[in-house]
């Protein structure tokens, strides 16, 4: 027995003696150190199951501009210098997005075996015209400020109007907070792109969206998928059928410029069009998945506190145009003239976003002239490490301010710091949309009511049971409240809200706010 025990452990020793010399081998001298490499190659992967709180973790800990952890087979680069970034960003060939897009369509979505094919090329790096490479620029059009997105913007802007105004048809009501907002955001967006013949409106499809959700990490990273995600790829293929159907009935002719834009796109690449579907089912994930929390936690933030809600209603009020019986408010103004708002808002995707912005080394890349990355390697940006920089955001970093980003005599935060939507080839195309949506909707909310908890205390849900694949995680339970109408001077008055057209980018992240 004791034989044994000592023949056992002296393994182990020569197993670790062993992964030692190997991880010392195999790392070049110029590339970022190698941290957690207590047991080598195998702790990272514990430390990664604690999310965002491993990379400030380490970043804390060894104080590097960035370091590389050393995978079974792979090799991941994470950056904490916000410095950094910049030089990242002018390489989006060298480190390149499109082949994690692919390998999302690919296992998430399900592509077909035609679809695969399309898709490989950005997998393996080739391709210098590929599907994914030049997806972005065949959407441009339709999601930059201009009138292709006002359109959108204006449909979803006049759809959270009419929801809140049949809220307002009741003096009274108590309701789950985070699902109302789910319920009535998912509708306004899903109107707005899709149009008519929206396939959401099915409530079937709404609810199988929320059931695909929760398995899209265990699908991307193919985590024995049919046994773990069972539910998930049930789900999906119900709305991919939903989307086939919209198609071959032409319900994107009807549709916003921007499902007109994906769909052209994937057919001048001859996709086919179950897959096409199956690529739009990726375009939804990306206007709800984060909207709708970013939502909620946007106007949770100012009506549980006092004076946000105050300051925030005063620069709204100044925007209202007030005559006779009719109240008329631009929402155009509201994101060029409400700074408190939109500084909330950012505040929002600051504490709660949890996104890193990932890409693939296509060739070996001297980082800034230091650092060695080596094709084949994986850089990551997590936003919660530079989310919680003191040297970007001061002592009060891990408090709530919805002052933050409110520029005061001149001075702004170093916007390159703000990853609320990622950045570079990483940027969300679909910010300007969603933002215009969430302040639409708040503003609307705080204007005409009051919103108390029906327990009497207002208390920060959780929110510990996200899955990995919420870049801002929902509450782990929602929140019952009571919504009345206020009183006052716009109390019983007609509302009448609009969009003009407006070209300018609201400034929320750095490449925005360079245009303005």
């Amino acid at each position: 027995m004791a034989s044994s025990v000592i023949i056992g452990l002296s393994s182990l020793a020569a197993t670790y003696v062993f992964l030692r010399i190997l991880l010392s081998y195999t790392h070049h001298d110029r590339e970022p150190t190698a941290v957690a490499t207590e047991i080598p190659f195998l702790s990272p992967l514990f430390g990664m199951a604690k999310k965002g709180k491993f990379y400030t973790d380490l970043r804390d800990k060894y104080n590097l501009p960035i370091y590389t952890l050393r995978l079974p087979g792979s090799r991941i680069y994470v950056v904490n210098s916000t410095n950094l970034i910049t030089a990242i960003q002018r390489q989006p060939r060298v480190l390149d997005f499109a082949p994690i897009e692919a390998k999302a369509a690919i296992n998430v979505m399900g592509a077909t075996m035609a679809g695969k094919e399309i898709l490989n090329q950005e997998r393996e790096g080739v391709g210098k015209h590929a599907y994914a490479i030049e997806f972005d620029k065949a959407i441009h059009p339709a999601v930059t400020p201009g009138p292709k997105l006002d359109a959108m913007n204006r449909l979803s802007v006049q759809k959270v109007a009419e929801f809140l105004e049949n809220t307002a048809s009741s003096q009274s009501q108590t309701l789950n907070l985070y699902g109302w907002v789910r319920e009535h955001i998912s509708w306004a967006t899903t109107e707005a792109v899709y149009g008519p013949q929206n396939p959401f409106r099915d409530s079937e499809i709404l609810d199988a969206f929320g059931k695909f959700e929760p398995g899209i990490v265990i699908l991307l990273l193919q985590l024995l998928p049919s046994i773990l995600a069972k539910e998930s790829i049930q789900a999906r293929e119900k709305i991919v059928k939903a989307f086939i159907a919209y198609f071959d009935a032409g319900g994107h002719k009807k549709g916003s410029a921007l499902v007109r834009a994906r769909f052209q796109h994937s057919v001048d690449y001859n996709v086919s069009t179950e897959d096409i579907a199956r690529f739009e089912l990726g375009g939804a994930v990306a206007i709800l998945t984060n909207t709708i929390p970013s939502a909620f936690w946007t106007l949770w933030h100012i009506i549980s506190d006092a004076a946000a809600l105050e300051e925030c209603r005063n620069e709204l009020y100044r925007v209202c145009k007030i005559q006779d019986d009719t109240v008329t408010i631009d929402i155009t103004e509201v994101k060029l003239s409400c700074p408190m708002l939109l500084s909330t808002l950012q505040e929002v995707l600051r504490i709660h976003g949890t996104g890193t912005s990932v890409r693939i080394v296509q060739e070996d890349h001297l980082l800034d002239g230091k650092y060695l990355l080596k094709k084949g390697g994986t850089l990551m940006i997590p936003g919660p490490v530079q989310h919680t920089a003191n040297s970007v955001y001061g002592e009060s970093v891990n408090e709530f301010n919805h002052k933050r980003f409110v520029r005061t005599n001149g001075k702004r935060l170093n916007p390159v710091g703000f990853r609320g939507f990622g950045g570079g080839s990483t940027l969300c195309p679909g910010r300007h949309f969603a933002s215009t949506e969430i302040i639409a909707f708040v503003a609307l909310m705080v204007l005409r009511f009051n919103v108390k908890p029906k327990g009497g205390v207002w208390v920060r849900p959780t929110t510990h049971k996200a899955g990995m694949q919420a870049t801002v995680p929902p509450p782990d339970a929602d929140l019952e409240v009571e919504i009345t109408l206020r009183e006052g001077e716009l109390e019983g008055k007609r509302w009448n809200v609009i969009l003009t057209g407006s070209d300018k980018a609201v400034p929320i992240v750095a490449e925005d706010v360079d245009q303005n």
